[in-house]
This record gives C-alpha cells, sequence and structure tokens, in this order.
C-alpha cells in the first residue's frame, strides 16, 4: 500500500521579485514500511521536499495524496490532525521540550490527540530504540 503518492511537485519561492524553483515536478512514492533517504546537497531542495510531504507547506503546484488522501488543498485545520497521526518527522534540531522528560516529549503528540494509552506506548517506543533510561 503506497503512504505517500507525489505527483509533478513545484515549489518556487519569490525572493526580491523574482521565482525561485527550488523543486520542478518531482514525482515518488512511498510505501507502507518502506525506508527512504533523501539525499543531496546543502540548498538541493531537500528540506522543501519534506515540508511538501508531510503537510507543513503546499505546493505551487502539483498533487500530494497522504494515506489515499489528497491533501494538496488541505487547510491547517484539516492537515493537523492528519500530521498528528499519519506523519512521522525528526527534524534535524530535535525541538524537544527541554522542561520534559524523554517519556513526556514522547508522550505529548499522544496526549494531544487523547489517546488513552499515550503512557503505554511512549514507553514501549523508547524501549524498542533502547531509551527507556532517560
Amino acid at each position: 500500500m503506497k503512504i505517500i503518492e507525489a505527483h509533478e511537485l513545484t515549489k518556487t519561492y519569490t525572493i526580491d521579485a523574482r521565482p525561485i524553483r527550488v523543486l520542478d515536478q518531482v514525482s515518488l512514492s512511498i510505501t507502507h514500511g518502506e525506508f527512504v533517504v533523501i539525499e543531496g546537497s546543502s540548498g538541493s531542495g531537500k528540506s522543501t521536499l519534506l515540508s511538501l510531504l508531510s503537510g507543513l507547506d503546499n505546493p505551487t503546484s502539483g498533487r500530494l495524496c497522504v494515506d489515499g488522501v489528497d491533501i494538496t488543498h488541505k487547510t491547517e485545520d484539516e492537515l493537523a490532525p492528519m500530521r498528528n497521526r499519519t506523519i512521522g518527522f525528526v527534524f534535524q534540531s530535535f525541538h524537544l521540550a527541554p522542561s520534559l522528560s524523554a517519556l513526556e516529549n514522547v508522550m505529548f503528540p499522544a496526549e494531544l490527540a487523547r489517546d488513552p494509552q499515550a503512557h503505554e506506548k511512549a514507553e514501549a517506543l523508547l524501549h524498542r530504540v533502547g531509551l527507556q533510561a532517560r
């Protein structure tokens, strides 16, 4: 099953009244459970592509489906629950809340979703990656 399908994604920014095309008709499919690496030099559009694939930004043109749903023209209110339940995103800077423990940081998204098993799931995830003692 394809979890992400991108069709001819293009992203253009305007800088000093000049259009700068960062991505030009990128197409890809990612199957559920597939491990994917996005590699390229600095400024090649990796972060822009990830922002589009995760629904953090909108493409200038093209179409993006996540888990079978076209999210290309979804509003922020429609995208937020999808990102919380469907997309996992690890930023280069982890954006952890320094006042929270590792367990509390991992639990946070599940608590926002009012998951009654947030604590158990967070403990299992930390154990899975060997960070249960953090």
